[in-house]
C-alpha cells in the first residue's frame, strides 16, 4: 500500500521540485493501491511542490452540441470530464479552481490556480488566453503518470502556435463546430469554435525529439515522466513549422486526420 510519503519521495526522484508548476495527465490505477486514494495522491503533489507551486489537470468534457458522449451543455461546477477518475476529483477539491471552456477546460490547485484558470476563452481552447498557454509562459512542466506522449494536450496548443492550417477543421465534423456551455444565466451559451485540437496518435515522436530531455522513473509502479513545457512547445513549433504534417496520423480511416489531409 502506497502512502503520502512514498508518493513525495517518487515525485522527487523523477525531478518535481518546490516551486514547480506541473500540468498532470494520469492513470490512476496504473500507479498502484495509494492508502487514501485519488486525495492522498493530490496531497502528494501539492506537498511535493509546495506553497509556491501548481497543479493542474485536463478536465476535458467534450461539449460540443452534436458529440455522441459526454455532458452538454458544459457546466464547470457540476460536469465531470471524460478523462478518468483523477481529474474528477481533483476538480472537485475545495481549494480548486476550473477554467469554462465548454470542451478543453482546466482545474487547478495552488499559487498560480486562478490565474490559469481564469477568463478561459470559450471560442478557442488553445489560444493565448488559456491554461496551457498561461502554463507554457510561467515555466510549467508536464507530469505524466502511467500515461504517454499521446496524453500531452499541450501538443495540440503548439500546432495552433505553428499555425497549421488543418487546426480550422473540427476533430470530428459530426459533433458540429459548437460548444454549448451553462455559466447560470438563463440561457444556454453557444461558443463558435476558431479552432480546434485533434488526433494525437503521432505525438509520441516526441519521445525521441526530446530524448534525455525528459525525465524518466517510476511513481508507485507507474512508469512516469517529467518535461519542460516551454521546451517541449518550442521543439514542437519547430518541427510543424519544417513539416506542417507531421502530427497527422496515417489512418485513412481517421475522422479527424483523414480529412485534414486535404491541406497537403
Amino acid at each position: 500500500m502506497l502512502t503520502k510519503e512514498n508518493l513525495v519521495q517518487d515525485l522527487k526522484n523523477l525531478g518535481v521540485k518546490s516551486g514547480d508548476h506541473l500540468y498532470i495527465h494520469t492513470a490512476l490505477k496504473s500507479i498502484g493501491d495509494i492508502d487514501g486514494g485519488a486525495e492522498t495522491l493530490i496531497d502528494a503533489l501539492l506537498t511535493a511542490v509546495g506553497e509556491q507551486g501548481t497543479i493542474a489537470v485536463p478536465t476535458h468534457t467534450c461539449s460540443f452540441e452534436d458529440a455522441p458522449f459526454g455532458t452538454t451543455p458544459y457546466d464547470k461546477t457540476k460536469t465531470d470530464g471524460i478523462l478518468g477518475v483523477f481529474p474528477n476529483i481533483l476538480w472537485k477539491h475545495p481549494q480548486a479552481k476550473r477554467s469554462g471552456h465548454g470542451s478543453h477546460s482546466t482545474a487547478a490547485i495552488g499559487k498560480l490556480a486562478e490565474y490559469l484558470t481564469e477568463n478561459h476563452d470559450p471560442t478557442h481552447a488553445l489560444g493565448e488566453n488559456s491554461p496551457l498557454y498561461r502554463l507554457y509562459k510561467s515555466g510549467g512542466k508536464i507530469l505524466l503518470l502511467g500515461v504517454g506522449m499521446n496524453r500531452v494536450t499541450i501538443l495540440h496548443m503548439a500546432e495552433s502556435m505553428a499555425k497549421v492550417p488543418y487546426v480550422k477543421l473540427p476533430y470530428n465534423a459530426s459533433w458540429g463546430f459548437d460548444v454549448l456551455v451553462n455559466s447560470g444565466e438563463a440561457e444556454t451559451e453557444r461558443h463558435v469554435q476558431v479552432e480546434f485540437p485533434g488526433c494525437s496518435e503521432m505525438f509520441p515522436i516526441f519521445d525521441d525529439i526530446l530524448g534525455n530531455k525528459i525525465s524518466r522513473a517510476k511513481v508507485g509502479q507507474a512508469p512516469a515522466a517529467l518535461m519542460d513545457a516551454q521546451e517541449l512547445v518550442d521543439t514542437a513549433v519547430a518541427e510543424l513549422k519544417k513539416d506542417n504534417s507531421l502530427l497527422l496520423c496515417s489512418d485513412e480511416n481517421c475522422c479527424c486526420c483523414a480529412p485534414r489531409k486535404q491541406y497537403f
